[in-house]
């Protein structure tokens, strides 16, 4: 299931900054992790660190949007994501391929953290 949350603000007198926020959780099994054989300590925490869910997040922005436009404009931009990520969403791999993305992400993370003092 998908969140959707309107994050917008107004930033200059009828002018708006549009931001729509697209959020959703899968589940992490096992046999996703499974064929990920760590090549470092980083690879190897971020592996431990990733919990019972990833999280999937997507991000419609639009600047310098009119008030007057601000609705039309959320609602154009929600049917181009009702339009294009369920296909996505459904595609098998993906669950798989979103876990391993985040593990990834993590691992760049940790190391970049861990590798401020050097």
């Amino acid at each position: 299931m998908l969140e959707v949350t309107d994050e917008s603000r107004t930033y200059y007198a009828d002018f708006w900054n549009l931001r729509v926020v697209i959020r959703g959780q899968v589940k992490v099994q096992f046999e996703y992790l499974k064929p990920i054989v760590p090549r470092n300590p980083y690879e190897q925490e971020a592996k431990e660190a990733l919990g019972a869910e990833a999280a999937y997040c997507r991000e419609l922005t639009r600047i310098g949007v009119r008030e007057a436009d601000k609705e039309k404009t959320i609602q154009s931009l929600l049917g181009s994501c009702e339009e294009n990520i369920p296909p996505y969403l459904q595609y098998p791999s993906f669950p798989e391929k979103l876990v391993r993305n985040q593990w990834k992400n993590m691992a760049e993370e940790l190391k970049r953290d861990g590798g401020e003092g050097e």
